[in-house]
């Protein structure tokens, strides 16, 4: 994928964002905002992948405010939140009918996507999104995709956000119920935004939950197959099926 015209702005405000919560040295602040501006002034036209440049931006900030996961406390607010509610929510799941199991594990996975930070007009009101969860799919190819499960498929799991990664535990646990092989592979380490990394997986029990748990390989968001190792690749391409979430793995893969 490749930007459209709102992407310069949300690729700035995030941006923004970004240096705010790595330093509170207003001169340090504004040399970054200055250098986040001369690179998107480089780099942004109708060529560049959001993401790509996004990756590029996160890794010029973090060294000039030497600050590398500025999510942090926010990854693990947002992890304590899902887990504060995703009793309610597996136990929705269990009182489902056979037919809408998948569904249901699907919308959680869905709505779980609201603990996304410093996004514009975002609203990480978990509880609102998750009274949403009687609602049909605006898109809904979950039947079609239960046609492709069949025992001993093996597929790859990527995700997205942390909090998030904690709904996504129910939909990898129906998953493999229906007789998939789940490798889950979070983001390799910071600069990733608020991606899960491999301590998010761990603190949702993910790896209790997947039949294996690895990273991308790379610390970027999004699927980097021009960075990533081999085995890596490897996993990737010997994947039957790949649920990818996100935006930045949309944008990278398309």
């Amino acid at each position: 994928m490749k930007v459209g015209s709102r992407c310069g702005y949300c690729l700035v405000h995030r941006g923004y964002r970004m240096i705010q919560l790595s330093t509170q040295d207003e001169d340090t602040r504004l040399e970054a905002m200055e250098a986040l501006m001369r690179l998107m002034g480089s780099k942004f036209n109708k060529d560049t992948v959001p993401s790509v440049l996004g990756h590029e931006r996160g890794v010029l900030i973090a060294s000039i405010t030497q600050c590398l996961d500025p999510y942090q406390h926010q990854k693990r607010v947002s992890n304590e939140k899902a887990l504060h509610v995703l009793g309610e929510v597996e136990r929705l799941l269990e009182e489902a009918p056979e037919e809408e199991r998948l569904r249901l594990a699907v919308k959680a996975s869905c709505l779980g996507n609201v603990l996304d930070f410093d996004l514009p007009d975002s609203d990480p009101n978990l509880e609102n999104a998750l009274s949403q969860l009687s609602n049909p799919l605006y898109i809904d190819h979950t039947d079609k995709f239960k046609e492709l499960i069949e025992t001993g498929k093996r597929l790859l799991y990527l995700t997205d956000n942390a909090g998030e990664i904690a709904f996504d535990t129910l939909l990898v646990k129906e998953l493999r119920r229906l007789g998939a092989h789940v490798t889950v592979a979070v983001k390799d380490g910071p600069p990733s935004l608020n991606d899960a990394l491999m301590e998010d997986a761990l603190a949702v029990g993910m790896d209790k939950a997947a039949d294996e748990v690895t990273t991308t390989g790379v610390s970027a968001i999004g699927v980097r197959l021009d960075l990533a190792p081999q085995w890596f690749i490897d996993l990737y391409e010997g994947s039957d099926l790949i649920v990818a979430k996100g935006m930045a793995n949309w944008e990278t893969m398309t």
